[in-house]
């Protein structure tokens, strides 16, 4: 499970609550996914170094994934548009032949953290655990 990736469009400037939002939406995704059974996450600090440079590259990652013996790679990323307008997106492929096996967007609105966190959260609950297991709409 990798960091969330946030590609920003808005032309604001950056902020340490911006970083902050970020590696707390993904720790509560990794929680999230590990909660659900389906997902183990893989200790993916001895690759840090080399993922830094890769954020943009899905397949590069899903080869870090492999190296690191994963069986599948969860990449997550928030498209901001504006301070109101974003979305999510949670995608999972299976790292030995790069297939999604579950994909996933939201819009969001709202740059803070309870909208990440709902987002992140709808998004598990109904696009990313198996169909079967899902909450009911």
């Amino acid at each position: 499970m990798f960091e969330i990736e946030l590609v920003d469009t808005s032309g604001e400037a950056s902020s340490q609550a911006q970083k902050e939002r970020i590696e707390a939406t993904t720790a509560a995704l990794r929680e999230k996914l590990t909660e659900t059974g389906y997902f183990q996450p893989v200790d993916l600090a001895p690759a840090s170094g080399k993922i830094a440079g890769l954020k943009s590259c899905e397949q590069c990652l899903l080869g870090v994934a492999k190296d690191m013996g994963a069986e599948v790679a969860v990449l997550g990323k928030v498209n901001k548009i504006s301070t109101l307008i974003l979305s999510m997106d949670i995608t999972v492929r299976d790292v030995s032949d790069g297939k999604v096996t579950a994909r996933g967007t939201a819009d969001i609105r709202g740059d803070n953290d309870r909208s990440w966190l709902r987002g992140m959260e709808w998004l598990v609950q109904h696009r990313i655990i198996p169909q079967e297991n899902r909450a009911p709409r």
